[in-house]
């Protein structure tokens, strides 16, 4: 099992969310590719941590779909979902249709100062061509929007859709980039500005409905497997 040289930080005991979100990152950009082996034990001497809470984190992993435990067998990560896309992204679309609503209203200046910057950030990852890049700076612009909207419900209903989701994205990313979706940031920034939370809305549910469609005709076109 493939894991990075570089060994983790060892100033500090690495908590379980530490682990939980190393690992979702690592199978998101294919460290661990799917279909490949997980050793508890390689994992639990990478973090310096017992095989306990390593353990209790491939649970985690299990219940978000993204590994499957073979009891007495092993333990393997899960393959993409390429067969079920809408059922991770319309859900994901009306959650941040709503979010983008609620944070139209809470928003203040110093919010919308840092969109414009979390969008200069995603626009740059855009050109840099770098998947890896352009996939967190796209999650910090929506986690700001999350933010600002403050609805701890949605913000842990899309939490468990994004570890899905993000595969998916990854995979699109590494042989296209997303310019659509810079100009629809720009356009919900505007509507900030002005409090228009119908225009944001709909700058949102275009982002999503074009991600969406994008990634669909990339996997029908095997560009992206």
């Amino acid at each position: 099992m493939p894991l990075p040289n570089r060994p983790h930080e060892k100033n500090r005991m690495p908590t379980k969310a530490d682990i939980l979100g190393t690992m979702q990152h690592w199978i998101t950009i294919m460290q661990l590719k799917p279909g490949e082996k997980i050793s508890d034990t390689e994992i639990a001497e990478y973090f310096n941590v017992s095989r306990t809470p390593v353990r209790e984190v491939l649970k985690m992993l299990e219940q978000q779909k993204l590994i499957y435990t073979y009891p007495g067998r092993a333990t393997i990560v899960a393959d993409l979902a390429l067969d079920d896309i809408e059922s991770y992204y319309l859900p994901m679309q009306t959650l941040q249709c709503l979010a983008v609503r609620l944070a139209v209203n809470n928003a203040a200046s110093a919010d919308i100062a840092e969109l414009e910057m979390l969008n200069a950030q995603f626009g740059e990852a855009m050109d840099s061509s770098d998947a890896e890049s352009i996939l967190i700076a796209d999650r910090n612009f929506h986690d700001k929007i999350l933010e600002i909207a403050g609805n701890e419900y949605i913000d842990e209903f899309c939490s468990a859709l994004w570890v899905r989701i993000a595969r998916l994205d990854y995979m699109f990313f590494r042989v296209n980039t997303m310019g659509t979706s810079y100009n629809d940031h720009r356009r919900m920034i505007e509507s900030f500005r002005i409090k228009d939370p119908f225009g944001a809305e709909l700058a949102m549910k275009n982002n999503w409905n074009y991600s969406m469609l994008a990634v669909k005709a990339a996997v029908g076109q095997n560009g992206i497997v």
